[in-house]
């Protein structure tokens, strides 16, 4: 990918406009012009180096062609050298270096089961793979968020499973009689909206929920009578996993690569 595009590509993630750009690097704005249309093929070395620093990449990402536009924070990777990363790698990363030694072992069993499904060629038909999530764990109200089985599900497409990132079978009652145990719960990455069933994380444990807040107070709340609502204080943190699109009805189950 060429300079201009990669300059460019760089201009467009941090919103600016070419004016901008000029008056951040201390470049002139026909100069900058003339190397973002590509005019000016060789610029000079210090016009580079102020344009990268005025948008935060390096030089080496800049002039090395093999490297993608969307690849742009340089990361030193012991053994490997120097890499680049997306922002969202970069998050991942981040995200990685901070879990427990037991997360980082679920973490790596979760990512080589999706790397050998990854070269599997997609049922035919009107169908798809999900990753579904057993829970085998479970704590003094809920499932444990580190006590769960992956597994491949070959699933039929509907308007449920259309927009499913993933899916988790659900094991108690707390969600009877809309979903009873033993269904499985196609989840989309997003934030539950009001009165809608999420799945929530609460410490360690897991909850399918609706998420109440009124005068100052926050619980989640089942849709069975049965279970009570579960307060939430303000020392607790609360995440939202995903909003529950439905019940998965047609699915196979697919052994886990080896």
């Amino acid at each position: 990918m060429s300079m201009s595009v990669k300059l460019a590509a760089a201009k467009s993630r941090l919103g600016l406009t070419s004016a901008q750009l000029a008056r951040r690097s201390g470049v002139p704005l026909s100069t900058v012009n003339k190397i973002l249309s590509g005019h000016t093929r060789q610029p000079s070395p210090q016009a580079l180096d102020r344009l990268c620093r005025a948008l935060g990449v390096s030089l080496g990402w800049l002039m090395e062609d093999d490297i993608p536009s969307g690849q742009y924070l340089p990361a030193h990777c012991e053994g490997t050298g120097l890499r680049y990363l997306s922002s969202q790698e970069w998050d991942l990363v981040r995200d990685y270096s901070v879990l427990t030694v037991q997360g980082r072992a679920m973490m790596d069993a979760l990512l080589e089961l999706l790397l050998a499904l990854s070269p599997l060629p997609l049922p035919t038909g009107r169908r798809r793979l999900l990753l579904s999530f057993q829970p085998v764990a479970q704590g003094l109200r809920g499932p444990l968020m580190d006590g769960f089985r992956f597994a491949p599900l070959d699933v039929a497409l509907d308007s449920v499973t259309e927009q499913a990132d993933f899916c988790v079978l659900l094991t108690d009652r707390s969600m009877a009689p809309v979903y009873l145990p033993g269904t499985m719960l196609a989840v989309k990455r997003q934030p539950a909206r009001p009165n809608q069933l999420g799945l929530f994380l609460l410490g360690r444990e897991l909850f399918f929920r609706k998420l109440s807040r009124s005068a100052g107070r926050t619980k989640l709340v089942a849709v069975s009578l049965e279970f009570k609502d579960i307060p939430v204080r303000p020392d607790e943190e609360l995440r939202c996993l995903g909003a529950i699109l439905g019940a998965v009805r047609d699915y196979i189950r697919l052994p886990a690569p080896k």
